[in-house]
């Protein structure tokens, strides 16, 4: 019996010692992730994909790249296509950061996220608006610059209430 029948078909199935699959290869991918100072937030099962979200272990000061994630997945899938409890399983392997969780606050974020797609709100109407789409270009203690189709728009970051990453393109047309 699973103490959360709801999440079931995102653990996969019991293998018969209290521990499903899938918690198995949670455990490997906390082990791995320990050795290179990340920390697994996430594991799931779903469509066919082990998806496992990381985060350093120091969040404060650290953001999570590509090659970590990279460093983890090989790691990780070494450990999984050896593992005799894996022979009979298909599956496909995802690591991924956990994500600054949209919002950008720290220096290190807007650094590692120059050139995505955001939206900037503003607590004061500036140039006739609050709301400022575009790809995130710069940003300093006095200002946050964003890319507006080619223009560059210099926003007071005195005023910046938030810069939110957007995943979907189409919210930016609005």
């Amino acid at each position: 019996e699973h103490e959360n029948p709801e999440e079931d078909e995102d653990i996969g199935q019991d293998e018969g010692d209290g521990l499903t699959w899938v918690e198995r290869a949670k455990a490997l991918a906390v082990e791995e992730a320990t050795r290179l100072k990340l920390a697994v937030v996430d594991a799931r099962w779903t469509r066919g994909k082990l998806l496992f979200k990381v985060e350093h272990e120091n969040p404060e000061e650290f953001t999570v790249g590509i090659e970590e994630c990279t460093m983890l997945s090989r790691a990780l899938g070494l450990r999984l296509d050896t593992a005799e409890w894996m022979e009979d399983k298909a599956y496909n392997l995802v690591v991924s950061t956990a994500g600054t969780k949209e919002l950008l606050t720290r220096e290190r974020e807007f650094l590692a996220f120059k050139g995505f797609p955001i939206m900037i709100t503003t607590s004061a109407v500036f140039k006739k608006k609050t709301e400022f789409p575009g790809n995130l270009h710069d940003v300093s203690d006095e200002i946050v610059k964003v890319n507006q189709k080619g223009r560059i728009i210099d926003i007071p970051r005195e005023i910046v209430l938030e810069v939110r990453l957007v995943q979907d393109q189409t919210k930016m047309n609005g």
